[in-house]
């Protein structure tokens, strides 16, 4: 990605120029990642643009006029996400992006590359090949001044990426080990409160959807379930990966067990999205379980009914990672810091207590 430390910014005109939006949208949709467009495409085009010349706000003016009267260095961050793929459907990845971005364009910083890369979050890819993809994606991106990766990480594969990047934070829900700087909300504390708020309801039998291979929220469904003294049954877990088609198979398989759970925990929201839309009455009439779910995506709140969820501050952690980061960059720390966030849970609408009998509204 090209760009120019401490030259002429690249200005809210120029992107529109180059989009076709008007000057006052693509302000918008920069300074506001949450920003909704009437047409998406024009979303993302904007985004696209200010990311292929690396745009910056122009803090030289803002200095000026406030009088502190000279420019700020401009640090160029890589950004690895490494649960998502350009086909992936989860959009959890997509908004904690657009938060960063948002995070580095306001502290006088581009982006100089994006990479994807699903491998690294698998702890079953072997040693050799994890080297060699690791020489492939971030061989060319060493001149960067720092690197962010966005989800889980295997040992295995932080070494091969430690060996290349010396400024590194990562933004997760599995603890790195103390192995580099990092931002996280614990995945299986998320998993173990969700558990924990269904079972107050009165649910004993709580299904699981999501990943099994080595994943802290399914390590924490099962602590819950041991802590709140309930059997587990293998066959109320459906181990899956993230996506709205993969919920609505979920919830038909959960339909057709002659004892299905009443409640279920999905590990990420997308999931649950999926299993309410499956849950319209001209689909499945007699199959309404309570659903809760982690993250707190944008969509989650626009589901009938509003699913609740455990929200992550993805505000913070993105806010707090740069900070990190651009810390360690400037020579300000050395040890590995660690910061542990809160999750929030958020009651809406698609849990219920155990045997009511008032069906909700459920479709989107």
């Amino acid at each position: 990605m090209n760009y120019k430390k401490g030259g002429d910014l690249v200005s809210l005109k120029q992107i529109s120029e180059m989009t076709g939006v008007s000057v006052s949208t693509v302000g918008r949709i920069l300074s506001d990642p949450r920003h909704k467009c009437s047409n998406e495409q024009t979303r993302v085009k904007v985004i696209e643009a200010a990311r292929s010349i690396g745009y910056v706000p122009n803090t030289a003016a803002r200095n000026l006029k406030s009088g502190k009267g000279r420019q700020e260095k401009i640090y160029s961050i890589n950004i690895l996400l490494t649960r998502s793929d350009p086909g992936a459907l989860d959009p959890f990845y997509d908004e904690m992006l657009m938060l960063l971005e948002k995070e580095l364009r306001q502290n006088s910083c581009i982006v100089h590359s994006i990479m994807r890369c699903t491998e690294f979050s698998d702890s079953r890819i072997k040693t050799a090949e994890l080297e060699a993809i690791a020489d492939r994606l971030l061989a060319s991106q060493q001149e960067a001044d720092g690197l962010i990766i966005i989800g889980k990480v295997t040992h295995k594969a932080l070494e091969q990426i430690k060996a290349k990047e010396k400024n590194i934070i990562a933004i997760n829900r599995d603890p790195t080990n103390h192995e580099v700087d990092e931002v996280l909300c614990d995945g299986a504390r998320i998993a173990r409160e969700a558990v924990a708020y269904l079972a107050r309801l009165g649910h004993s039998k709580i299904g699981f959807v999501g990943g099994c291979h080595n994943e802290s929220r399914f390590s924490g469904y099962q602590a819950a379930l041991s802590e709140l003294r309930l059997s587990p049954d293998l066959d109320h877990i459906y181990d899956t990966t993230p996506s709205e088609a993969h919920g609505i198979a979920a919830l038909q398989y959960f339909k057709g067990l002659p004892d299905p759970p009443t409640a279920i925990y999905c590990a990420n929201d997308i999931l649950a999205v999926g299993m309410l839309k499956g849950m319209d009455r001209r689909r499945l009439r007699d199959y309404f379980p309570s659903v809760i779910s982690s993250d707190d995506i944008d969509a989650a709140q626009y589901t009938r009914p509003m699913l609740t969820t455990i929200s992550l501050p993805k505000t913070e952690m993105v806010r707090f990672a740069l900070m990190i980061l651009l810390d360690r960059i400037k020579g300000g720390h050395k040890t590995v810091t660690r910061l542990e966030l809160e999750g929030r849970l958020i009651i809406r609408e698609s849990c219920r207590r155990n045997f009511d009998q008032n069906e909700p509204e459920y479709y989107i």
